[in-house]
């Protein structure tokens, strides 16, 4: 069974932080999720899980966060956080 480690970026984390306080909380169970998640299909429902471009992939943290995070081996690193714009810049700078 797929278990993968959770890293984040620092600009990961300094997005979250600015974050009002309700969406802030809805990020730890939604990277809980993705640890026991990615990778099994069958538990993916209601994390939103779409893939970007190669190993770029992003979730939903609540219904207006989204969470961009790259598939190394073993582990989900977490590049980004915000809305369905800043994931377009995200991957146009790709």
């Amino acid at each position: 069974m797929p278990s993968f480690e959770i890293e984040t970026k620092g600009r990961f984390r300094r997005k979250i932080r600015n974050l009002p306080e309700a969406q802030r909380r809805e990020v730890a169970p939604a990277l809980d999720a993705m640890r026991n998640a990615f990778g099994l299909p069958h538990r993916h429902t209601g994390l939103g899980i779409r893939r970007l471009r190669r190993n770029f992939f992003e979730c939903r943290a609540g219904r207006d966060l989204r969470l961009i995070f790259e598939v190394l081996p073993r582990t989900l690193l977490f590049h980004d956080a915000g809305n369905h714009d800043d994931v377009q810049r995200f991957i146009k700078d790709l």
